[in-house]
């Protein structure tokens, strides 16, 4: 399926871990701020859809993570600022966990952001993936599976693709950490561009101080060489041999910790790399 240039382009932006049911995700117009911004001060006017891919419930419907709630509203039993924090700690942590395990549910949540992907693709859009935290994780995983389809990605012709670039935002991919019997954030294997002479372009923008990309609790400061973080150092060999082009992009949000996390929504040059790679 070869997508129509006059067509409006799709950013699908996935999210990262969530409380709750995910119903208040906003995503959608966040990305949209990021981008009209950008557009109006170049005196563009451009037509394109923000759709945002939303995974929680199926999380939240997990049995591990549902008998983790339960027990934790049974031990804080008159404790109701105490519960709601345990169970607001098991919710997040049980969306790590779903992840690394590779459970049906992480199988059922990739399914979906492929379907996704495939509907605006066959109605001939052509697709950007956008991936904050976790849902940097589920949309490498996704985009490689779906690269081992070679239809989905047939040869030179760009068109042909099924996704024309990943952006991924606050990455635990970096990570190289090992619990009992599970490695949190497996290494994903990078499948190669079906292609010599196009390159996919995968952007990567991280702060220095996010915990969830040094993996430091306290957002210790990540020392870096050049614009490489710990994702393109983990990623760097695969990619350039599977015919990817890696770009780190060091965000200076001006805070830290947490904040420093979810800070990226408010970085107005990802709004310009959005623009450069639909319309650039």
């Amino acid at each position: 399926m070869s997508v129509d240039l006059a067509k409006a382009p799709h950013i699908v932006v996935v999210h990262g871990v969530q409380r709750g049911s995910g119903m208040n995700i906003e995503l959608d117009e966040t990305v949209c701020a990021l981008v009209d911004r950008v557009l109006r001060q170049s005196h563009i006017s451009e037509d394109y859809t923000v759709d945002q891919y939303v995974y929680e419930h199926k999380n939240d419907q997990h049995p591990t993570v549902r008998l983790a709630q339960f027990i934790a509203r049974a031990i804080s039993r008159g404790r109701p600022l105490a519960g709601r924090a345990l169970s607001e700690a098991i919710d997040l942590a049980g969306d790590v966990v779903i992840n690394a395990r590779n459970s049906s549910t992480a199988g059922r949540i990739r399914a979906g952001l492929a379907e996704r992907i495939l509907s605006l693709h066959e109605q001939g859009h052509r697709v950007l993936l956008l991936g904050h935290s976790l849902g940097s994780v589920y949309a490498l995983q996704t985009l490689n599976e779906l690269m081992a389809q070679e239809s989905l990605f047939a040869g030179d012709d760009r068109r042909l693709w099924a996704v024309q670039g990943l952006v991924t935002l606050g990455s635990p991919l970096g990570l190289d950490i090992e619990m009992p019997g599970m490695q949190v954030f497996p290494k994903v294997k990078i499948a190669p561009v079906p292609s010599n002479v196009e390159r996919l372009p995968w952007h990567n923008f991280y702060s220095l101080h996010d915990p969830v990309v040094s993996g430091r609790v306290f957002g210790t400061r990540v020392e870096v060489d050049g614009s490489d973080g710990p994702v393109e150092a983990r990623y760097r060999d695969a990619t350039d041999q599977a015919g990817w082009l890696l770009h780190g992009h060091v965000v200076n949000s001006g805070v830290k910790w947490l904040l420093a996390h979810t800070a990226y929504w408010k970085d107005p040059t990802i709004g310009v790399r959005l623009v450069s790679m639909l319309w650039g």
